[in-house]
């Protein structure tokens, strides 16, 4: 069984990976929200005896993006595209299974319209959503209340369509 510093040293040490350590995100840095969200996708999966190791690296690099990765885009343009582009940066610096560019590029649903269609990328999903609501209530409380209720609308327009 690997721990979650065995699976995460090749990642976290990456040159881009390093710079989201200076890029905003909820209140905290991206690096601090990638490796929290991790953690718990880490915990959770193995308790729930899904591909651990895979979940825990999709969660790593789930945001793996840096802002000048985006030109032109609105925050809600980069809100809703910015899976596609920590997937074409995962896959560009690091070697990625199926579940983790599935986990990757879904892990916005309900926003960007395209469920998971693992167990592990529903869990990372699920847990992405905790820990921004989380971050933005303790670091950013009106980001977080605008975030659940675009969340919750994007959910009952889905649903409902």
């Amino acid at each position: 069984m690997l721990t979650f510093d065995e699976i995460a040293n090749k990642i976290i040490n990456n040159k881009k990976y390093i710079k989201m350590k200076n890029e905003s995100h909820h209140g905290v840095s991206r690096y601090d929200h990638s490796l929290r969200v991790a953690g718990m996708t880490y915990k959770i999966s193995k308790l729930l005896k899904q591909d651990y190791v895979s979940a825990t690296r999709a969660a790593l690099l789930h945001d793996f993006f840096i802002n000048e990765d985006f030109h032109f885009e609105n925050s809600f343009d980069k809100t809703k595209n910015h899976a596609g582009v920590a997937l074409k940066n995962s896959e560009t610096h690091f070697h990625l299974n199926n579940l983790e560019k599935d986990a990757i590029i879904t892990h916005m649903f309900p926003l960007n319209l395209k469920m998971p269609s693992t167990k592990e990328g529903i869990t990372i999903s699920l847990i992405d959503k905790t820990v921004a609501v989380y971050e933005c209530t303790r670091f950013k409380l009106n980001t977080a209340i605008t975030i659940w209720f675009l969340f919750i609308f994007n959910l009952i327009t889905f649903t409902n369509n």
